[in-house]
């Protein structure tokens, strides 16, 4: 990691995903967020599985009102297994 900055938490990781995925953050963020995936075995599923949802619903270009509703329902079903599992 070029930063002398610390490694970052798994939760803030995991809390700036979509931020990541969708370029949305500044230089140093997108680092750190891309550095923790590369090494963490724990993040990696998530983000890849992530990056994977969301370029399959770009891919079908789904009206945006559409693609947003579908993936709250999906990610609150994720949710909701990840809690129930835990």
């Amino acid at each position: 990691m070029p930063t002398d900055a610390p490694m970052i938490a798994c939760e803030e990781a995991v809390a700036r995903v979509y931020e990541y995925l969708d370029g949305e953050l500044d230089a140093e963020w997108s680092e750190r967020v891309r550095y923790h995936v590369e090494v963490c075995r724990k993040c990696y599923p998530y983000f890849n599985f992530e990056r994977i949802f969301l370029d399959h619903v770009r891919s079908q270009h789904i009206a945006p009102e559409h693609s947003d509703r579908l993936e709250r329902r999906i990610r609150e079903a994720l949710r909701n297994e990840d809690a129930a599992s835990a």
